[in-house]
């Protein structure tokens, strides 16, 4: 139903019905208003384009043909409006069927709800004009936004209104009830949306901050001074992870969601790192190990921060890709659906199905079946080139390459001689072939990647080979150190091999994200955790140093534990053991919750409800209002709206 009705939303001014709009009862009121619309028109451009996010609100205009929701909170607080507007316009229609409503208290009921309308929308526009009152850079939207609303309030309630026991009264044409509702839902929409895009900065805000001490951090040289900033660093590091925490959960995008918990958690892992090789560089300010490893982690931060400000910006606000990273690297630090070898596979099927369907390979469809079957080939080189595949399965791998190669040739080379029929199912047969090949080779690379996972883990190599190194460098057994971070390094290409095998059989947009993450981290991680043990072997008797490098390889060890876990839930996934998701917990208070709004009701049904159901929908309209209060100023208001 929601959907249904978010498809209406291209309609912003309705000429129409502002000649049915009834004067406000305060004149004053309404002067004032108006007044502060024009101020705020007059001074859009005059609004700064260098606010955070990259530009100010009027450079990212909301489009009212095109509002994209990108968190379920607002969905959610529009299904009680939207339903009620269905009643409203189905109890119209039904009266304009039938000549007259079953009961007159299906009359007094319509006259009630589009009373209760108008009140709660005044109140909702009430605290979105608030909202722009101490964020000039959205206010010249927002009141309009607000504007618009109003008008649409107003009309419905005119609408709902009219005269229906008059017997020679002009019948009301639905279509104008329809075109107010789409024009209320339009722009309540843009009003929670444009709140939205300020809980957004506040976030961005609370990553400048981090950033800010950051960059202090990275100039310290003062061990005190060090302590004193550090712990400022840890407040706005918590204030950062409660305001993305609740907008991780709010997101309705499954691999925003998955690439907000990878940035969250990375940040607090290198809060640790960062604590610890600062320490070390401060207590031997002349090491180079020391030092490239100090800024590694703060490399790794400043990653996770960019990353955190892409998901939560996407739709909302423009983001610079350099607003904390400068790197130029050639890997996207967006992660989004790449090709992989199980996509490749989906990829093929698809074109497949629709061959089977139309019956014709055309020139272009044979060129694009022959791309994606290369494409395929080339994706499964990462698991037949790897050293550490068995004979068996790389054999395997090739003869299902072979046999779909040759089906593949036989579906794009027909016989001229024959005939439609028998071109028909020459082609339904092919396309059976080709997908029970594809089905077999994608459970072929599941054995393959889910093996690799297994001897790795098995091998349980880290502890042994990180312990070395700390015994070595304790003992200051220069040979030693270096003789164990060269089997550990190789160990560490091994695991990022293991992380891109589960990449490519990643069957969720989740374990996508997760997987390719887990490769990145280890990338990263692993040459820092070697600049750790170098520096403790420079210096095998300093106590931050041994400490340092302690805490680098219990890091290690919670990247080794990730990819068990991704293991296990590909292997699910596969199997089609998914576990049912947790409740997510919304950012914003659900209907119910925080003594907020009612529990949401089923439609009322006009032609037998009375007054009192049509109260509900006050409640439920006034809701929207605490919603967007909290919105605005980015907690929930204790007090609830009378």
């Amino acid at each position: 139903m929601l959907v249904r009705f978010l498809a209406f939303v291209n309609i912003r001014r309705i000429p129409t019905l502002r000649r049915r709009v009834r004067q406000p009862s305060v004149e004053k009121i309404n002067a004032l208003r108006v007044l502060k619309r024009e101020n705020a028109q007059m001074s859009l451009a005059r609004v700064p384009t260098g606010d955070l996010g990259g530009g100010s609100g009027s450079t990212f205009g909301l489009d009212a043909r095109n509002l994209e929701i990108k968190t379920k909170s607002i969905e959610h607080t529009l299904v009680p409006l939207v339903s009620q507007i269905t009643t409203l316009v189905n109890f119209k229609e039904s009266y304009l069927m039938n000549g007259k409503p079953k009961s007159e208290r299906a009359i007094r009921a319509a006259l009630k709800v589009g009373s209760a309308v108008e009140a709660a929308i005044e109140r909702f526009v009430a605290v979105g004009e608030t909202i722009a009152d101490e964020n000039p850079d959205i206010q010249p939207e927002m009141y309009d936004a607000c504007h618009e609303a109003r008008l649409a309030g107003t009309s419905i309630a005119n609408l709902s209104c009219c005269s229906t026991d008059i017997p020679d009264a002009p019948l009301l044409d639905k279509s104008v009830l329809v075109r107010a509702s789409r024009q209320l839902l339009s722009s309540v929409t843009r009003v929670l949306l444009l709140a939205d895009r300020v809980l957004v900065k506040h976030i961005l805000r609370a990553e400048d901050k981090v950033a800010y001490s950051l960059s202090r951090l990275e100039v310290c040289r003062s061990f005190t001074e060090f302590v004193k900033i550090f712990a400022e660093f840890g407040g706005e590091m918590v204030d950062l992870a409660h305001r993305s925490g609740d907008r991780q959960h709010d997101l309705k995008s499954e691999k925003r969601r998955a690439q907000m918990s990878v940035a969250r958690a990375s940040l607090e892992r290198h809060t640790m790192l960062l604590l610890t090789s600062s320490k070390t560089l401060l207590r031997h300010p002349e090491s180079e190990c020391a030092l490239q490893c100090r800024d590694g982690v703060f490399d790794q931060i400043r990653t996770a921060l960019q990353l955190i400000a892409i998901c939560v910006s996407d739709g909302v606000l423009p983001i610079d890709p350099t607003r904390f990273v400068q790197s130029t690297s050639e890997e996207p630090l967006d992660i989004g659906i790449q090709l992989t070898a199980n996509a490749a596979i989906r990829q093929l099927t698809e074109m497949l199905e629709m061959v089977r369907m139309t019956s014709r390979v055309g020139a272009g469809v044979r060129e694009r079946l022959i791309g994606a079957l290369d494409a395929l080939c080339e994706m499964t080189q990462d698991f037949t080139d790897s050293a550490y595949t068995p004979h068996h399965h790389r054999e395997q791998i090739l003869d299902f390459l072979e046999e779909c190669r040759f089906e593949m040739t036989n579906l794009i080379q027909p016989d001229d001689e024959s005939t439609d029929q028998l071109r028909s199912d020459g082609i339904e047969v092919t396309v059976e072939r080709l997908n029970r090949r594809l089905k077999d080779l994608g459970k072929q690379l599941q054995i393959v990647a889910m093996e690799h996972v297994s001897e790795v883990l098995r091998a349980n190599e880290d502890q042994v080979l990180l312990s070395s190194i700390k015994a070595c460098a304790v003992a200051g057994d220069i040979d030693g150190v270096e003789r164990y971070m060269e089997k550990f390094r190789e160990h560490a290409e091994h695991m990022q091999e293991v992380c891109r095998l589960l990449h490519h059989i990643s069957l969720t947009d989740a374990l996508h994200v997760n997987t390719g993450h887990c490769e990145r981290n280890m990338r990263a991680l692993a040459p820092l955790t070697l600049l750790a043990g170098r520096t403790l072997c420079q210096h095998p008797s300093s106590r931050i140093a041994r400490e340092n490098l302690e805490v680098f390889c219990d890091t290690w060890s919670q990247s080794v534990n990730d990819l068990s876990r991704l293991a296990k839930e590909s292997d699910s996934a596969a199997c089609g053991r998914v576990a049912a998701e947790k409740q997510a917990y919304m950012s914003l208070p659900r209907p119910g919750k925080h003594g907020t709004t009612s529990k949401p009701s089923k439609p009322i049904t006009l032609d037998i409800e009375s007054y009192y159901e049509a109260l509900k929908f006050l409640d439920l309209v006034f809701g929207l209002a605490t919603h967007l209060r909290y919105l605005g100023h980015g907690k929930v208001e204790s007090a609830k709206i009378a």
